[in-house]
Parts: structure tokens; sequence; C-alpha cells
């Protein structure tokens, strides 16, 4: 049986509303402040458009963290909000433990992870790249159809190929449109842009693909002389790929839809 969704951007980086079923899930809670990697004169980065107001973030029953890092793990946003139940990765179940002790804190690992939370199952799915893993995606199913979420991109479509078919159909594909690239010393390509999101949705064939995690923010710090970022193409331009024609959903402003 189809379920509609609902989606809402609440910032214009990476932090989304999403009602699934009978689940609520609010992603990378980045509402507030900077984001600060390791030191501030390494990295330091904070939103352009201001996101929606802590007051204004929808009812929800978890929080999913992607990534270790503090635009996706903003302790900050996490302490204001004061989550009940926190889903993230491994490497950051200790802090999580540390600054919301009265939260229920569930991590994925190494290993593809089945997370069931009211008939929602969430599958991590490790890539290749061991030492800093930003290329892992996640998978939110309901028994009949899929999200598909890598928010730095995912590179490891080969290897997982066979356990993707096992899942329900895509209805939605979020993932970077934006090339990122740093030296080899920073981390090297840190979203593999749009030749790798085509690669992306040729194999998983999704209904509908939405582009996150793009934000142009303000940055300052060594990472961010460094960096090389190749936007998107025009969204004309986008139509005439065939893996992306009429599938896009822009999502330019705070308002939800329901697909």
């Amino acid at each position: 049986m189809f379920i509609r969704m609902k989606i809402q951007r609440l910032n214009m980086d990476n932090t989304w509303f999403i009602e699934f079923a009978d689940l609520r899930i609010l992603i990378d809670p980045w509402l507030f402040g900077q984001e600060i990697d390791f030191f501030s004169w390494f990295n330091t980065q904070w939103h352009r458009t201001p996101p929606v107001q802590l007051a204004e973030v929808p009812d929800f029953d978890l929080v999913l963290i992607t990534q270790k890092y503090p635009d996706h793990f903003h302790q900050e946003t996490l302490k204001k909000l004061q989550p009940k139940f926190v889903i993230g990765p491994q490497s950051i179940e200790n802090q999580l433990n540390k600054i919301l002790p009265d939260s229920k804190i569930i991590s994925f690992n190494k290993g593809i992870h089945d997370i069931n939370q009211k008939g929602m199952h969430i599958h991590h799915l490790p890539s290749a790249r061991k030492i800093d893993p930003i290329y892992d995606a996640l998978v939110l199913e309901n028994g009949e159809q899929s999200i598909f979420l890598a928010s730095h991109g995912f590179t490891s479509i080969d290897q997982w190929y066979n356990e993707l078919k096992e899942f329900p159909p895509i209805h939605v594909m979020m993932s970077p449109f934006d090339h990122y690239k740093l030296p080899f010393f920073l981390g090297g390509t840190v979203a593999p842009g749009i030749e790798g999101l085509r690669k992306l949705a040729k194999s998983l064939n999704p209904k509908h693909v939405i582009a996150t995690h793009d934000e142009d923010k303000h940055a300052k710090g060594l990472v961010s002389k460094f960096a090389k970022i190749t936007k998107s193409p025009a969204y004309d331009k986008l139509q005439t790929y065939p893996e992306l024609k009429n599938r896009i959903l822009p999502f330019t402003n705070y308002k939800a839809i329901e697909i």
C-alpha cells in the first residue's frame, strides 16, 4: 500500500523533517550558531540563509544523525531540542550520552544495521571508505517504499547493488548535487557532484530526487581556502539527463511538501 510522505526543509543545508507512515524524523538538526571542525582556524561555517526557528520545529519522534561532523551532529542544537530518542553513528555514541543523558541512544556501526521503529526500518550501508566514512548511506523503508539518504553522496553502489535490490522501491533519493573537493590531505572529494548523482539515480531508479547538503554557507579557515566547489548545473540542464528528468523536487524554501 502506498503511503504519502511529508518532507520539510528546516535549513538550506542538511536539516530535514520527514513524516513517513507513523514515524516523524528530524534529520541532522543544525538550527543556529556555527559549526567548527576541530578548531576555528581549521574550518568554521555558518548559515547564509537563516534556518527555521527552534520554536517552529515540528513535533518529532526521533533524531537521525547521518555523520559525525558538526554540520550534521550539532551539539548546541541538540541540547536545545532535548530529543527523547537519537539514532546516529557509533563514533558519536559517547558524546551523545554525555550531552543527552536522559535520551535513548541507538548507534549504527560498520556492519549493515537494521533499526526498527514503529514498523520503519532504518538500514545503515557503510561505504568502502574506512578512515573517514562520509559516503555511508541510510535507507528508511516500511516494507512498501524507501527513502535513500546519502548526505555526502554514495560511491559504493556496486558493492551494495544486490542488497539494494531487496529493498522496496526508492520513492525519494536525497543526495548532494554539487561537487566539493579538497586536497587529499584534507579528505579529498567530500561530495562527488552531479556525475556521482547521475550514476546513483540510474542504479536506484528513484521516483523523486532531492538535493541536500549544498548550501552556500559562510566559511572561514584553512578548509575554505583549499575547497573547490563546482555547483550543479541549472534545473533546465538537469532535465536533459534521462535519469533525472521529471524527478527533481526543488526545495527552495521551508514549506512542507507531501509526495
